[in-house]
């Protein structure tokens, strides 16, 4: 989808969280019953985001011992200071977070620290009790949980049940020893890859002090990961000892770092706080970028277009400036004009699917037959590739139902609502899918799995 995708809708702006809990780290404990789907949170999707994260995060993962393509990461829309890991290997970063932080060491030395929890085993509950559950899910329950011990019960149970009970649930703030476990593991992993952990010292830095606060004082964060001077101490002595720690981020990757804040920025943040944050002086990329944006959200597009075309004219190879400049056209109407960027964007970087999904979205837009044919070819590989992107199975089903195809159309539906975690309209898909396509079709062997998936276990369930 076109810049930066709520993950079950496409409206603008995203929506944001009431409560939560800060967590820089993750959930222990067990819960058994329903969790309410998605309309409690909002996972987004951005393909500029998400590359970055993963360029931070690959080479710690290894140093670890995980397998980073076995590594799922996670964008939160959601205005506390927040990271977790759950359900597995499952990684949540909420935008204020990104937003917060202002260079790539600092992240790095969350990503790092998280590991170090995965690692040291403090996670086993957690990856038992969620394996199986889909990030929707486990974000709606982690944010529940925030939520209730944040002193809203009410919200949080919301988030967390819908109507069903909770048959236990826990939640243990780590424990000092872990934590300092986590560090001295996080300064490893940033060792053996060549990079200083004091961005990771330096996130301490900006929480210490808060534990002789009274408890509604405290930031989350210290409820959840209790700081301690010597936890302090030691990762300072550590990096004494370090011949990385006055290694610092390339310019390269700290302006790729600012120019995603910019974006994150003027997407979520109203247009009004962007203008007052980013004034005309400020002519920085990250502040340009966001007021393009801003400019965009308003509703001025001319000035929008004119600020995008700066910053292709500055960078005409960067992909994710083509991309808003296709999004900026075709949520005005300019479907047509929409498809050149977009193209361009993906002739950039062809290895990411998001994009591609952009591109045939425009395409399918013009309903111009001449189209139809490289639409569905580009969803097909873009959802091979990426079979999270839930609107993308949307734009596959509508490129299969223009080409006749009308059991794949219902096959890519029913991929849609089961990524969604819509079990219901997964189930009803699935069904019309396998009496639709051949049997012993590729096709029909992939919709049975989704219905045995997602059938009811009793009678009744999906009466409404």
């Amino acid at each position: 989808m076109d810049g930066i995708w709520p993950f079950r809708s496409r409206v603008h702006p995203l929506r944001r969280i009431a409560s939560c809990l800060l967590l820089f780290g993750a959930i222990i404990g067990f819960v058994a019953g329903a969790v309410t789907p998605a309309s409690a949170i909002s996972l987004i999707r951005d393909a500029e985001t998400e590359e970055l994260l993963r360029s931070y995060a690959t080479a710690i993962f290894a140093a670890a011992g995980l397998n980073p393509r076995s590594v799922n990461i996670y964008l939160v829309n959601d205005n506390q200071v927040n990271a977790f890991v759950a359900g597995g290997q499952n990684v949540f970063f909420t935008t204020e977070l990104l937003l917060e932080f202002e260079t790539p060491g600092e992240v790095k030395g969350v990503i790092a620290h998280e590991v170090g929890h995965i690692a040291g085993g403090h996670l086993a509950r957690t990856q038992d009790a969620m394996k199986g559950t889909g990030a929707l899910a486990i974000a709606s329950l982690v944010l529940g949980i925030g939520a209730a011990a944040l002193g809203a019960p009410d919200v949080g149970m919301g988030i967390m049940t819908g109507g069903s009970q909770v048959a236990q649930r826990n939640f243990l703030a780590y424990s000092r020893s872990q934590e300092s476990s986590a560090d001295q593991a996080a300064a490893t992993y940033l060792e053996q890859i060549g990079e200083s952990a004091e961005g990771l010292l330096e996130v301490m830095h900006k929480f210490s002090g808060q534990e002789s606060l009274n408890t509604p004082n405290q930031d989350p964060f210290v409820r959840s990961h209790p700081m301690s001077s010597d936890r302090i101490g030691a990762l300072e002595a550590r990096l004494e000892k370090s011949p990385y720690r006055e290694r610092k981020d390339s310019p390269e990757l700290l302006e790729a770092h600012l120019r995603m804040q910019g974006k994150l920025y003027g997407f979520i943040k109203p247009p009004a706080q962007t203008f007052r944050k980013f004034p005309l002086k400020d002519t920085s990329i990250k502040a340009r970028y966001a007021r393009a944006i801003a400019h965009y959200q308003r509703g001025d597009t001319e000035q929008g277009l004119r600020e995008v075309d700066a910053l292709i004219a500055g960078a005409p190879d960067n992909a994710y400036y083509h991309e808003l400049k296709g999004q900026v056209l075709f949520e005005n109407g300019r479907v047509r004009e929409a498809i050149a960027p977009h193209a361009r964007a993906v002739a950039l970087k062809p290895e990411i699917p998001l994009l591609r999904v952009n591109l045939a979205q425009a395409m399918l837009s013009t309903e111009d037959p001449a189209y139809l044919k490289p639409a569905l070819e580009a969803l097909q590989l873009a959802m091979a590739q990426d079979p999270e992107i839930t609107f993308g199975w949307h734009q596959l089903a509508i490129a299969y139902a223009n080409d006749g195809q009308e059991g794949m159309a219902a096959l890519a539906t029913a991929e849609r609502f089961f990524r969604s975690e819509n079990r219901r309209d997964a189930y009803i898909h699935s069904q019309r899918a396998m009496k639709l396509l051949p049997e012993g079709s590729p096709g029909n062997f992939r919709a049975q799995d989704i219905f045995d998936m997602v059938k009811p276990k009793h009678r009744g369930d999906y009466i409404e």
